[in-house]
């Protein structure tokens, strides 16, 4: 038997390498004129590219413990998994090439995958005498989100509707990776929690913040005018949450939990989650109060808080540590992981500059750095774990 992470994880990285390598060249003015905006595209990849695949070779090592049953065969994952990740490089040949037709038809094949996927997970969370586990039906119930989202952008590139692509990545990206990256938060981490216990109204306080997020986007998207109290109301709430993040991740009592490696990698994604909350509740009060190049900016610099920041860095420690587990390895947090995880830190504060720079006098716009730290980034990570991930034989470890 194989691990489900060996073939998806490996894919992700592949996909993850390949994104960073097209969004250098755009940078570099080395991309020809396709079907899609570049900004689109770059999105669209970014978000709902490499992330499903970690989040789904996650899921598969993970569940059958979640839910005390035998491991999944990840043997059977390979060939999907190799075709996601040629399906993505094919939408970018595609798209470069001006085939809408072929482009729309390789955006389908990744979210066939994942509805496959999903439904098998969902399956297993439904068969008798499986554990009941609240968090394993939400990531399941995410990740077929995050196929139906994909399969609806498919038909928007056909139908050449770009709002309506950029629609369906915010709402994957929001109510469907976003959402599953937040249940596993409570699920993995001593983070939303009270007293030692699961915290049920954080977790629905952000999970309903992530709503409320997405259906800001559609509005701005949809250029559907939004009274002024409407805008600062969305400020006001989600500044009180942002409290309430960055509060609980200060909690005394995790002051020894933070100085073990993961854990302070962990809560360093955490804060950014309560940044980028922030970053929106100011872009909020900018469209309320009459100024909307405000308002993008700040909006665009949240987004890459919640992305490069929250779910980048959750997501590097996580991979890294089911890689080093499943390889037998006792140390999951070595240099290599820590030298990473710092330079993610720093290239999405570069980004946020970037962002940010066309409001703020005084900013330079460090976005070919950024792209290029992301390059190097996914390199590292492909060279420091691909080895594992292509070995073949059953991981010794298990995740909780």
């Amino acid at each position: 038997m194989l691990s489900p992470h060996r073939p998806l994880f490996a894919a992700a990285a592949a996909l993850w390498l390949s994104s960073a390598l097209w969004w250098s060249a755009c940078l570099l003015g080395q991309r020809p004129a396709g079907v899609l905006p570049v900004s689109v595209l770059h999105g669209w990849l970014m978000s709902l590219g490499m992330m499903p695949l970690f989040i789904a070779g996650f899921a598969g090592t993970s569940f059958p413990r979640w839910l005390d049953q035998e491991p999944l065969d990840g043997s059977r994952l390979v060939l999907p998994a190799v075709a996601a990740w040629l399906a993505w490089l094919g939408l970018l040949l595609a798209d470069a090439a001006g085939r809408r037709g072929l482009a729309a038809g390789f955006a389908a094949v990744p979210g066939l995958f994942m509805l496959g996927m999903a439904m098998v997970l969902l399956r297993r969370c439904a068969r008798d005498g499986a554990r009941f586990s609240a968090h394993a039906w939400g990531i399941a119930a995410g990740l077929l989100w995050v196929g139906l989202c994909q399969l609806c952008a498919a038909l928007a590139v056909l139908f050449e509707q770009a709002t309506l692509l950029q629609a369906a990545q915010r709402l994957a990206l929001c109510l469907g990776v976003g959402s599953i990256f937040v249940l596993a938060l409570q699920r993995l981490t001593p983070f939303v929690h009270q007293q030692g216990r699961r915290a049920p109204g954080l977790l629905i306080g952000l999970l309903l913040s992530l709503l409320l997020r997405a259906g800001l986007d559609l509005a701005a998207l949809w250029a559907w005018p939004l009274p002024a109290p409407i805008h600062l109301l969305a400020a006001a709430t989600l500044l009180c949450l942002a409290v309430f993040v960055l509060r609980d991740a200060q909690r005394r009592e995790l002051h020894a939990a933070r100085r073990t490696p993961l854990v302070a990698q962990l809560h360093a994604g955490y804060m950014w989650l309560g940044l980028s909350l922030a970053l929106d509740a100011l872009a909020q009060g900018g469209a309320g109060l009459g100024r909307p190049d405000l308002q993008r900016a700040l909006a665009m610099a949240a987004l890459h808080a919640l992305t490069l920041g929250f779910m980048g860095t959750t997501l590097l420690a996580m991979a890294s540590r089911v890689s080093a587990v499943q390889q037998g390895r006792s140390v999951a947090v070595d240099r290599g992981l820590s030298l990473m995880q710092a330079l993610l830190q720093l290239l999405t504060a570069g980004r946020l500059a970037a962002t940010l720079a066309p409001v703020w006098p005084g900013l330079v716009d460090l976005l070919p750095a950024v792209a290029l730290a992301y390059l190097v980034l996914a390199l590292a990570w492909s060279l420091r774990y691909g080895p594992w991930l292509l070995q073949s034989g059953r991981g010794r470890g298990r995740e909780r």
